[in-house]
């Protein structure tokens, strides 16, 4: 190199340009569709409970994400809308039915998995073959969503455009007009509270109830940052999930995988041999146990045992190599562990039976029966899916499962259902091997149930209170017409406080002594 090329000016060297990620495009319709949806949530909400508000907001937010899908020149895809479809279903429960509040829980926990995942995956197919894993980091970017979506939809928001056009008066005025409004209804309220006389002047003109419209205004936000929420993954996120989809590659072959799975079947032969008396005698039970300890516990130790088998599956088939998996002696392994697993299953069961014979149906004993149906559809899915060496399709057909098995419960009416067999068995006189007297139901864990359970109470009240002491049958009736004695109103219509509330109608009038007796 010469001195002359040394000195001279050279081009300044390229440095490496690091690409930004991709971001969504701008638009309004995301954060305005979430201020409607939120004004129309409060609306419907507002000094209410729960009924048919909910089938309608979950309505209008499935239509809402679906049509902004549409408009997008998306197609949506037939995973999200059923999960979306479920929500509804969810929503429509709470319409129809009065459940007990451990159901009430479960339904409305499944309606919000059912939003975020169906809005998650509206636009982006290939949920129906996510792993369980994929699923589980669905659902917590869906709960993350519902944190920095509307601040996305925010930021997202073409603010640019909204300005006045250059000589719009009318606009310009508008505007003003805006921003005059929060300007006296904040100084004037103060001036009003600071002199007696200027408040009452001005009291004539405007109600200065500004702690009423703080509530309404943070309340409609919050219903607005939940909208926000559920529908930035279905208009305007650029992928279902935030969770990176790391895959370790399976190293473990059919000794290492193998040497656990058959500890654990052999673990299960040996219990249910040792059940097998128990289970052929019918209602035995091991010496020295009450029905409390070896059923109730038991139940659900062994619906536990059950679940984390499945667990253990799962984890077993995504670390052992795929040649390992095809292969008959790993099928046959699996196998090993899924029949006695069945038996162990059909010991809980007769547990179950069990416990009801002796005390009857309870809500617990009902979900305990709802978690046992769907451990044995998931359990028969995933054994056909390790048979086929293929578990891709396992997740969503489960999740689905247990989103029918609580549709079905609650279309059965528990509390219904509850009140009219624990009725039924003490009318009737109901004894057997496992009882020798009669049961008598209780008429205050009956109205725990909720408004389902009032035909039967207000049908059978007599029944109910025979022998008890002097007052309860009239502090029943009086605790039935606290509860029921007004109408539900039109955004909380439930059909099962509408028929409750038509019967408490009929029943005798309240007492008018306010000291009740304790329930």
């Amino acid at each position: 190199m010469t001195q002359a090329e040394a000195l001279s000016p050279r081009e300044p060297s390229a440095t490496p340009q690091v690409s930004a990620p991709p971001r969504p495009a701008r638009a309004a319709f995301p954060l305005l569709a979430a201020l409607g949806v939120g004004l129309a949530a409060h609306l419907l909400t507002r000094s209410t409970g729960a009924g048919v508000n909910l089938a309608l907001l979950s309505a209008l937010f499935a239509g809402i994400a679906v049509w902004g899908t549409v408009r997008r020149g998306a197609v949506p895809t037939p995973e999200g809308l059923t999960l979306l479809g479920v929500a509804v279903a969810f929503g429509v429960g709470f319409t129809l039915r009065g459940v007990p509040s451990g159901l009430v829980f479960l339904n409305s926990v499944a309606m919000v998995t059912a939003l975020l995942l169906g809005a998650a995956f509206l636009r982006f197919p290939g949920l129906s073959a996510l792993g369980v894993g994929g699923m589980l980091g669905s659902a917590v970017t869906g709960g993350l969503r519902l944190v920095y979506g509307p601040l996305a939809l925010l930021e997202r928001f073409p603010w640019a455009r909204v300005r006045p056009a250059r000589g719009a008066g009318v606009t310009r005025a508008l505007v003003g007009v805006l921003l005059t409004v929060p300007v006296l209804l904040v100084f004037g309220s103060l001036l009003g509270r600071a002199d007696q006389g200027f408040g009452q002047m001005v009291s004539h003109l405007l109600d200065w109830r500004l702690d009423g419209l703080f509530r309404d205004g943070v309340t409609w936000l919050w219903w607005a940052a939940l909208a926000g929420g559920l529908l930035y993954p279905a208009v305007m996120s650029l992928r279902p999930s935030v969770v990176p989809d790391v895959r370790v590659p399976p190293r473990l072959g059919l000794v290492e995988t193998g040497l656990p799975l058959g500890a654990l079947s052999a673990l299960f032969v040996a219990f249910v041999v040792t059940q097998l008396p128990y289970f052929l005698s019918g209602s035995a039970l091991p010496e020295g146990l009450t029905f409390a300890t070896y059923i109730r516990q038991g139940f659900g130790e062994l619906m536990t045992v059950a679940f984390l088998t499945l667990s253990v599956l799962l984890g077993a088939f995504a670390v052992t190599r795929p040649d390992v998996r095809a292969g008959l002696p790993y099928r046959l392994l699996n196998l090993a562990v899924l029949l006695p697993l069945a038996l162990v299953i059909l010991s809980a069961a007769n547990r179950w039976r069990l416990y009801t014979l002796a005390y009857g149906l309870s809500e617990t004993r009902v979900l305990g029966a709802a978690f046992l149906i769907w451990v044995v559809l998931t359990l028969a899915w995933l054994a056909r899916g390790l048979w086929r060496a293929d578990v891709r399709r396992f997740a969503f057909p489960a999740l689905l499962a247990g989103f029918v098995t609580l549709l079905g419960t609650t279309a059965i009416d528990p509390a219904d259902l509850i009140a009219r067999v624990n009725v039924h068995r003490q009318v009737a006189g109901v004894t057997n091997e496992l009882r020798t007297t009669t049961q008598h139901a209780s008429v205050w864990e009956l109205l725990r149930l909720g408004a389902g359970s009032v035909p039967v109470i207000a049908l059978n009240l007599d029944v109910l209170t025979r022998g008890q002491a002097a007052g309860v049958r009239q502090n029943v009736i009086d605790t039935l017409h606290d509860r029921h004695d007004a109408a539900p109103g039109l955004r909380e219509w439930n059909l099962a406080e509408a028929r409750a509330h038509a019967l408490v109608r009929t029943l005798p009038p309240r007492s008018a002594n306010i000291d009740r007796p304790s329930e």
